[in-house]
Parts: C-alpha cells; structure tokens; sequence
C-alpha cells in the first residue's frame, strides 16, 4: 500500500529571496534531503527525481540509488540550484526550474524559472506520455495511467554485477516520480532517452521481415522448409522464421503438452534433417530462425512476475536456451505477461553470452489491444509494463483480434500512442486480419514501420478462419477445444502481391530506416513519428488530428488506409511541398487533399520536398557481410537539405561505444544545382576508402548543360526524359568530400 501519496497541487509560487547553493555531486547525482523521508535528485537543470521511502534506518542507502527505470548508470554532472523553506514549503530552484514541495501532503509545483510561468501542475491532454511540454512518471506509467504492476521501486542496478536483478526490495518502500521539462519533443525525448536509457539497435538483420509459422502441434519442419522456399520462389522479402509452441515448447510431435512444458525438440521438427541441419540449410537461404518460450528460469529475485506458463530452475533453462543458441537460432520470443525484470534478465545474459561480437535478437511483450479474442480485460493501454523495458526490444501487442477497427487501433498504437509517443520504436503487431484485404492494408503499414512481422498468415493464405486461430492462440479452457486445426492453404484473392510490394520497398530503403535507429539510439527521437510529434507547430498536427498517418523519419509521410475506403483524406503539413511518391504529382505547400483508394495494392506515401532518400539496391533479404549499393533518391528544393547516413557493422554492439560511420549528404537547388558527399567519419569494421554511390536528382525536367564534380576519383551523368530524372555514379575516396555542381543548359 502507498504510504505517503504524492498529490498534484496548485500552489501559487510566492517571491522570496534565496541564498545560493552549489549542488554537491553524492557519487551519482545531487541530491537533497528535505525531511528525513523525502530526497530530491537533480539530474540537470530540468530533470529530477522526487523519492519518498519508507524505509528505517538509512532511508536513502546508495544500493537504491538507480532503480530498474534507470538506464544511467555512470554519474550525472552536478547541477546548481537554490534551496528554501518556510513553515508550510520547501522550494528549490534550478537555472532552469523552480520546484514547490509542501510539507504538509508533500504536493508539489513546477514552475519555469525564466518565464515564471507554472509547468505543473496542468491541465492539457496527455499524448502517450507527454503533456504540456513535460512528462511525469514513475516505474510503471506516466501521469497514474492504470497498471497491474507495483508502482514503487523494487530492483535496482548492481554496480559490481551491472545488473537489476542483484539487489531487491520485496516491500512497498521507496516511491519514485521523475519529471522531465522540454518544453519540445526533441528536448524531451533527448532527455528521457539519457535517463532511462537509449534502445539498443537491433540486428541488421532484424530491420527484415520476420514471418511466423504457427499450424499448432500439427505443423512439421517440411511445412516449415516449404514456407521457407515460397518466400523465395515468389520474391518476397524475409529474413526471419519464428516458429511458435510446434518446435517443441508445447507438442512432442502431434501431441499438445502444457506450454513450455518442453525445452527440447518436437520429433516434427527433428526429420528428415537434425535441428542444426535444419537452420543450416535455412542460413544458406539467408533466412534466421527464432524460437517462442512460454517459458523461463527461476533465477534470484524473479519476483513479482505475471503469467509464465511453466517455469523450470534458472540453470536447466538456461543450460537448453544456450544448446539452441550454439545451435545456430538467432533469439527467444518469450511468449509470458508481466515478466518485463525476466525478460531483461534473459536479454542481459544472452548479451553476456555473446559478447561484443552479436546483438540480442529478442522478442517480448507489450499488450495493448482493441479486442482480444479468448481474454476479455481492459487491455486498450499497457498495464503490464515497466517504463525500463524500452531498453529489451523489441515486443508486440500481444494476441489481438481480426477486425478493420483492430488493425486502425494496432496502427494508432504501435506508431503513436503506445509505441513512439511512449518511448518504444520497436513495437509490432499480430497483423492476423480475417479478410485478405485487412491483411493487405495491415500489411502495408508494418512494412513502413520500425519493426514488420505478422503472426502465422502466410502472404498467399487469403482469409482465415477465426474460430480456427482462435484456437490455436487460447490458453483459458484449452482442455476443450477442437486441435484438429485446419492446414494452411493457398487461395485465389490474396494480399501477396500487396506484401511483395511493400516489403521490397521497405527493403530497398533499409539504409534510411537503418540511418533513424541510429538517431533514435543516439538523440531518443523515434523511427517512426506520428504528424503531433514530427509537425508540433502545425496547429492541424498538435492535437492529434491525424493519428493515424505518421513520418518514416523526416521526410517520408505514410498514410496508411484503416478502413475499407474507397477514398480517404491525407492531410499534407502545410508550408512544405509534398510529392506523391507513386504518381509523381507535386502538392504545392500541402493542405487536406482527398486520395484515391480504391486500389488495394496502393497506400498514400508522400515525400517532402527537399528529401535525401539512400535506398539499397533491390534484394530479398540482408547480408551484413556485403556492402550495400546506395543510391542517393534526392527531391531538391530551394532551400539546403541535409541527410546523415549512418552505418556499421550490422552484427556487434560496437556502435555503442563509437564504432560507426555517418556521411554527411546535402542538396540545394537555386541558380544551379549543387551536390555535396561529405567524408564517411568514423570507422567500423568493414568500411571501404573507396566508395561508390549513385545520386538520383528527381524533379531535372531539362537535360543539364554540364556537370562539375570536385574531388572524386570518376563519374559519369545519365539524364531521362521520360522520368525526369539525373543519375550520376560517383566513385569517391570516403576519407574525403566531394562536390558536385550541375548547371542547366545555357546558364553558368
């Protein structure tokens, strides 16, 4: 139970003279003590932390100082600050803040210290986690949004083992509330993004499409194999096979056990090929495999943990996931609820296991849900998450229902509300529409987003049978349920050839999406942004009113269609000219247009004018042994546009510590057109002193009279009149840049 609450107040912050104070750093952070039960931590000049304890004794001991919300272990800098009290409130004031605690209720007030306006308490809509240029949370949720979880700190990092799990406090005694000032996005989700700590990247490979096989106790590792060859045979994209309860977790060949009753390998998946056959023979196709656990370890102070269908001791679980591992399977989606300290348990000793050398490939569970179709609690916000479990991705929405309402719910969620606007880039959903047109469009968006998977719909399955999935996805009264389920089938009316398109497309732009997760890892800005957040000055976005298109980065605008529409509206930010990146056709300054959606295979994407788009050349799945050829798509525009490329390894958690490159790429159009390729900065295991890159100048509707190219070892200049276009292949040396000026006919 909470001892002491801390209440919102309104308090008007009276003039009082201050004495200075310069913060003291106390080994992490400055703090103040302001009771004996009471202790302010300064992060900066506009983040702090307001503990409360409970405990005897020591109330403040050094072993509680980070807790699992805390993704900053190394010291903060000191921050100066001014400190009073009279006989009702202590106030402290940062260059930045000035902080209002009364005594008497411990309700606070937040005012900015330059324009003495008050921050908080405030009364404006709270957008995932932000409102009115702050946000405010504690180790579950922001601003008290409902939760199955204890909201005081019970884990807390381990100096001397660098983990959450060493050090517990089974008792409800220390409550945490962080505030964060922007008052911008960029400023908040910077600051967050150091506090709570940055999501890691994923895998190159995980970039790909992850494509799960689910046919229950029935399915074999010939279905498998033969999925596994379509996708090839048929040019789709894949890079990942998830195999759901089948593999073994919970069927010894046809028959069902209890979930996760089984570590080992179903004999359906053990012939004709041995296991380590098997996902050989699938790596030579250039396809990883990852395994689903309704299982885990008990290992020291698993605590406060919800739904795990079987648990085993810590060493004979972990023992059977190192076999899979050194087996060749690339990561465990683990398929449990309210297990956020387990799964970042499993997270931190995969990582442990694999060194520098690989990333954790991992899946784990964020639910939030319009409908589920077996379990029917309040399910339409995470209740079920810690706000440190950003730092495990990634993690899906969990066993949603079929509908056009859940699929317009599932991309609200996933890339607004409880996906960016909440701190998580990679959140995906089930993508399990009933009819193939909702697979379609559900489909179309993934494809764009940080993360595209779907769950058992095969992209030449067509409709499924809802009474069917249902079955193989319940856990409550599985005893009476028919298991006999229906095998897979291939139809007429299909939404393969919508897949196809989308995720070649999502493929060739891999080095764009791949540049954001370095942005996001770098800066906390999301992959993918929906218009409140990408366009806050935009009166037309501030609110929310578009909440289901969202930017690709910074300058691609994705409008999926989230009903069966015939024509939808798409609001283009105005102030920006906008290009439609099927037809061509250029919106002059944007505006509200009504689009043309009667076609299945066609969702809206625009580009904003002056956009630096790489993209790879065309392939069906990712190889981080080979370099990729990047061609430069440019949209110019009058004023300079500038894009940062990011790459690395694709493999190791070197970029963590500076193993990376970024090339700088600008464009600017007036009198003539000029083209700049800065050096690659940094270095990285596979960087290349020669490049060679392609630019792409879209827009050219005249052939150029001449083009002047500074620094580079060769080019060469192709113009098409029919697209309207200007290639240039440029061969450079990465250690230096280069310029390129392209003069229209007759003007120099």
């Amino acid at each position: 139970m909470m001892k002491t609450a801390l209440l919102l107040g309104v308090i008007l912050f009276p003039i009082l003279s201050f004495s200075n104070v310069t913060g003291i750093n106390d080994q992490y952070s400055t703090r103040i003590v302001l009771q004996d039960s009471v202790e302010i931590s300064l992060y900066s000049a506009t983040m702090f932390r307001v503990r409360i304890s409970h405990l005897k004794g020591d109330r403040f001991p050094a072993k509680y100082e980070i807790s699992f919300v805390m993704g900053k272990t190394d010291p903060w800098p000191s921050v100066r600050y001014q400190k009073r009290e009279d006989k009702s409130f202590f106030y402290i004031v940062t260059d930045s803040l000035k902080l209002q605690i009364a005594k008497l209720g411990l309700n606070w007030t937040v005012w900015n210290n330059q324009s003495g306006q008050r921050i908080y308490p405030s009364n404006g809509p709270v957008y995932g986690m932000f409102r009115d240029g702050y946000t405010l949370f504690d180790n579950v949720s922001a601003f008290d949004a409902p939760s199955k979880i204890s909201r005081f700190s019970h884990w807390f990092y381990n100096p001397e083992t660098k983990n959450y799990t060493d050090t517990y406090l089974e008792e409800d005694l220390i409550e945490d509330r962080f505030f964060i000032y922007g008052p911008s996005y960029k400023s908040l989700f910077a600051q967050m993004n150091e506090l709570i700590g940055p999501e890691p990247l994923l895998p190159k490979k995980g970039y790909g499409f992850f494509q799960t096989q689910h046919l229950g106790c029935q399915g074999t590792q010939a279905q498998l194999m033969e999925v596994a060859q379509k996708f090839r045979e048929r040019n789709i994209p894949l890079d990942q096979l998830i195999l759901d309860f089948e593999w073994g977790d919970a069927c010894d060949g046809d028959k069902e056990l209890k979930w996760g009753g089984s570590l080992d390998w179903s004999r359906n998946y053990s012939s004709p090929l041995s296991p380590v056959q098997m996902i050989k023979k699938l790596d030579s196709m250039h396809i990883d495999v990852m395994l689903i656990h309704h299982s885990a370890g008990e290992f020291k102070n698993r605590k406060q943990q919800g739904w795990t269908e079987t648990v085993y001791d810590e060493k004979t679980w972990w023992n059977k996931y190192l076999e899979k591992l050194n087996m060749g399977i690339r990561g465990s989606w683990q398929d449990t609820r309210i297990n956020d300290i387990t799964d970042s348990y499993i997270y931190q000793r995969t990582q442990e296991y694999y060194g520098d050398k690989k990333r954790v490939l991992f899946l784990g569970c964020r639910k939030v849900m319009a409908y589920n179709p077996w379990d029917f609690r309040f399910s339409t916000m995470p209740t079920e998450n810690m706000m440190g479990a950003r730092r495990y991705p990634f993690h899906w929405t969990e066993d949603c229902s079929f509908s056009w309402n859940e699929m317009a719910f599932q991309l609200k969620a996933v890339n607004n509300t409880w996906g960016p606007m909440s701190g998580y880039s990679y959140l995906a959903s089930d993508i399990t529409g009933a009819d193939w047109r909702i697979q379609a469009r559900w489909n179309q968006f993934s494809a764009l987003s940080a993360v595209a998977r779907s769950h058992n719909s095969k992209p030449w399955s067509g409709n499924i049978e809802v009474d069917d999935f249902v079955g193989k996805i319940r856990i409550e009264g599985r005893d009476s349920i028919n298991k006999n389920f229906q095998p897979e089938k291939e139809q007429t009316e299909t939404a393969e050839q919508s897949i196809r398109k989308y995720l070649q497309l999502r493929y060739r732009l891999l080095p764009y999406i791949y540049s954001y997760a370095h942005v996001n890892y770098l800066t906390g800005m999301p992959i993918t942004r929906p218009m409140l957040l990408a366009y806050p000055d935009d009166y037309m976005c501030s609110s929310d009113t578009w909440p289901y298109q969202f930017m690709l980065g910074n300058n691609i605008l994705v409008a999926p269609v989230f009903g069966d529409f015939k024509t939808m509206e798409v609001y283009l930010p105005r102030g920006f000219d906008w290009i439609d990146y099927h037809t061509k056709q250029e919106y002059k300054n944007g505006g509200i247009l009504t689009y043309n959606t009667y076609d299945i295979n066609l969702m809206p994407i625009f580009i904003k004018k002056g956009a630096i788009i790489p993209m790879r050349q065309p392939s069906n799945w990712i190889d981080t042994k080979v370099m990729d050829t990047i061609t430069f798509d440019i949209y110019p525009s009058e004023s300079v546009s500038v894009f940062d490329l990011f790459e690395d390894d694709g493999e190791s958690i070197l970029y963590q510590r500076g193993a990376y490159g970024k090339t700088t790429i600008s464009c600017e159009q007036k009198d003539k057109l000029v083209l700049q390729v800065g050096p690659t900065e940094g270095n990285f295991k596979g960087k290349q002193d020669i490049r060679f890159f392609r630019l792409k100048v879209n827009g050219i509707k005249a052939k150029p009279g001449e083009l002047k190219v500074e620094n580079a070892i060769s080019y060469n200049w192709k113009f098409n009149s029919a697209e309207q276009s200007l290639l240039i292949e440029l061969k450079k040396n990465s250690r230096a840049g280069t310029t390129l000026h392209v003069y229209a006919n007759q003007t120099r």
